[in-house]
């Protein structure tokens, strides 16, 4: 009995006993008597919870974050690359876009904007809110900050929100983007449009020294045709030609081009304001004409034609090479190689602006995004004396030729007329009947004598041969050298004449110069040329001739001085190639090869009058605003200075005055009673036309005081017995001399 006993309490006490008692109970109930846990063991079931979960937590992926596909968008977009960008938008964005509406669309806007490049950053995403107040796993937003960087408009930023959705299931779901038009821009909602908008600048005025408008605008009437409202184009024709003066041809041809469609304007011919009151009751009958109010280019003096030159519709290489300023084709512009408007048309003409913005399909602006201001041209003030420019050009007339007037102090250009001349209004009005008629004109109106013709001198180059002689000891002041009829310093066989039949005898330089003895500078030439063939070609290159003066926005020629250098480069032939010794007297009279422009001799004139300066000449001397504020100016500068001392140039300069003075001077008819005094050189050339010659006077005055330089040149001019060109070069001149110093 007391064994059994033993055994039972000994089970009872065993560890085992009570935790398989335990199992056999139903979880979470607790018989009577049994024991409650153990504040140690509460402690290990819950971390045992605790890691359970986590563990279990970590097998199982959460969904992706929004912002890498937001970033790998944006790089995307910097990039341009379309594509890319494409294949992260979510297929019903896709659907409803279409590659179309978006890989076509982007680089579309691209252009449209001028873009350059372009930054985006993608920011911190957030999700919107479900009902129950949580955030939405499945939908999010990235704002995306957008630079962009265009031609245009420079740089301008808006911040766009990217509407994200998350497409797929659990390790499967990618974020795609909700792409709209929105995208690029906040208000770019279906159906509107990125519009780049040109604004229209103004072009300055070129103006005279007194402010006398030479080129400016002025209000007009554009008479045009809309071809889906002519009813009889007959009718329309007849009555067109009628009241506007042009040929039913040219009418037509205007409006039958290939750009032109029924519903638009086109332009055949603009009218004055002032006629347009006479012309509206013919025209407003007339089915398929109206008449649109504009400014155009006006040129009201008609002075300085050439010079001046005028517009025309832009190509496209020349608005592609004026891009920067925002010019397109069709555009007016300053007519290559016409002139002032073209060497001068970026100041003229300015820079349009542009104005870049979100419009409604019908153009109805909904926001501006970024603009540029037009900048309006500037105004060009030139040097030009518009009371001493009207008397050149009057004074020339219909004969071919051209004045040019310096002051000899600075280098300003007073005067530069050619004659013929043409009407620069015509091409505004669209004249076609005058200017075919200019164009015809064997006396080339267009052609600008007064800087591009290049004329044998005569002997309005004898300065230039007294300067050298007198600096190289040939000739000494007061001495005095034979002026026989009939040169023969290389031998009879080589025998020059004076123009003059009649032996003068030794004659000094002062009266070589006032009777022009042609044998008198012979022999200097050959003095000059025996002593080294370059002497006269570099004294004349010192003077500024044989190179362009470098005169600031005028197209020139740069005339000839010949050398023995100058003939081997020139000839091919080795025989042609040698300085002969009838090069240098021909040279030392201002024949041969030698060529200059009237501008170049006038500032040759220049430098005779003020002690040897040769001027870089000045016609532009400012640009304004449009508010009249001066922005830049053009200083005086010294080209160079003659090779000859001041003394040599006063007594050549006393030559000069007895041309024009003395009883025997060639041009002392026309100055002699002259209230002013003056001085200068006449000069006949020969030339490849038969019994044509180029005649020439160049001078200055006041003699004492010289203030204006002047050279006057008649293109390829008829002499007749007692007639002679350098005397009606003389005339012109004085003319001049007379609007400048008011005396008759």
């Amino acid at each position: 009995m007391a064994r059994r006993r033993s055994r039972s309490n000994r089970t009872a006490r065993s560890p085992g006993a009570p935790i398989r008692a335990a199992r056999a109970r139903p979880l979470g109930i607790s018989g009577w008597g049994a024991l409650p846990p153990s504040p140690r063991a509460l402690s290990v079931a819950l971390a045992l919870f605790v890691i359970l979960a986590a563990v279990s937590s970590a097998c199982t992926p959460g969904p992706p974050s929004p912002e890498p596909v937001a970033r790998q968008y944006a790089a995307a977009w910097e990039k341009r690359d379309y594509q890319t960008m494409w294949s992260l938008v979510s297929d019903d964005a896709k659907a409803q876009v279409t590659a179309a509406g978006f890989v076509d669309r982007l680089p579309r806007i691209a252009d449209e904007m001028t873009l350059r490049s372009l930054e985006a950053k993608a920011g911190t995403a957030t999700h919107p809110s479900l009902a129950s107040g949580s955030p939405d796993p499945r939908k999010a937003t990235v704002p995306l900050s957008v630079t962009f960087r265009t031609e245009r408009v420079g740089d301008f930023r808006r911040e766009t929100p990217l509407p994200m959705v998350l497409v797929g299931e659990a390790d499967k779901a990618v974020w795609r983007i909700a792409w709209t038009p929105e995208a690029i821009l906040p208000h770019l909602s279906a159906g509107r449009l990125v519009r780049m908008t040109r604004v229209d600048t103004s072009r300055g005025r070129i103006l005279a020294r007194d402010g006398t408008e030479l080129a400016t605008f002025v209000e007009a009437g554009v008479v045009g045709v809309v071809t889906g409202q002519i009813r009889s184009e007959a009718g329309l024709l007849a009555s067109l030609s009628s009241a506007l003066g042009m040929k039913p041809e040219d009418i037509k041809a205007k409006y039958t081009q290939s750009w032109v469609q029924p519903d638009l304007f086109v332009p055949i011919k603009v009218v004055p304001a002032a006629q347009l009151d006479t012309l509206r009751a013919k025209l407003s009958v007339i089915e398929g004409v109206q008449v649109q109010a504009t400014r155009v280019r006006s040129y009201p003096t008609g002075l300085a034609s050439q010079t001046l030159g005028y517009l025309s519709q832009a190509d496209d290489d020349e608005a592609k090479a004026k891009t920067a300023r925002g010019v397109e084709a069709g555009d007016l512009i300053g007519k290559k190689d016409t002139g002032l408007e073209a060497t001068l048309d970026d100041e003229l003409g300015g820079s349009y602006g542009f104005r870049l913005g979100i419009v409604e399909a019908d153009e109805r602006p909904v926001e501006t995004l970024a603009e540029t201001a037009p900048v309006p041209g500037r105004d060009v003030v030139l040097s030009l004396d518009p009371k001493l420019q009207r008397t050149a050009e009057n004074t020339l007339g219909d004969k071919k030729g051209a004045i040019v007037a310096e002051d000899p102090w600075s280098g300003e250009i007073l005067a530069i007329a050619s004659r013929p001349s043409f009407d620069l209004n015509a091409f505004v009005s669209g004249d076609a009947a005058a200017i075919s008629r200019y164009s015809a004109d064997p006396n080339r109106p267009f052609f600008n004598r007064a800087t591009f013709g290049q004329y044998p001198t005569g002997s309005s180059f004898k300065p230039v041969t007294s300067a050298a002689a007198l600096r190289n000891n040939v000739y000494k002041w007061g001495d005095r050298i034979d002026c026989p009829a009939v040169w023969t310093g290389y031998g009879a066989q080589w025998a020059q004449l004076n123009h003059e039949t009649t032996a003068l005898g030794p004659i000094d330089l002062r009266t070589a110069l006032a009777r022009s003895c042609n044998t008198f500078f012979y022999e200097i030439g050959k003095r000059l040329n025996d002593k080294d063939p370059n002497i006269l070609p570099n004294e004349a290159k010192s003077f500024g001739l044989g190179k362009a003066t470098d005169i600031d926005y005028v197209f020139e020629a740069e005339g000839l001085v010949p050398s023995p250098d100058w003939k081997k480069q020139h000839f091919a032939n080795a025989s042609d190639q040698v300085w002969n010794p009838g090069d240098a007297t021909n040279l030392a009279i201002g024949q041969g090869y030698l060529l200059a422009t009237p501008l170049q001799m006038a500032n040759y004139a220049s430098a005779l009058a003020n002690d040897g300066i040769v001027w870089k000449p000045r016609l532009v001397v400012e640009l304004r605003d449009r508010d009249g504020k001066t922005v830049k100016t053009f200083p005086k500068t010294q080209a160079g200075a003659v090779q000859s001392i001041p003394t040599d140039l006063s007594l050549i300069r006393d030559g000069m005055h007895a041309v024009t003075t003395d009883l025997d001077g060639t041009v002392s008819s026309v100055f002699r009673s002259y209230s002013v005094t003056t001085a200068g050189k006449s000069g006949t050339a020969e030339t490849a036309a038969a019994g044509k010659v180029d005649a020439w006077f160049i001078g200055f005055a006041s003699f004492e005081q010289p203030s204006m330089a002047i050279a006057a040149v008649l293109d390829e001019y008829t002499e007749r017995p007692g007639v002679f060109g350098s005397v009606d070069s003389a005339i012109a001149a004085k003319a001049v001399f007379a609007a400048k110093f008011g005396a008759p």
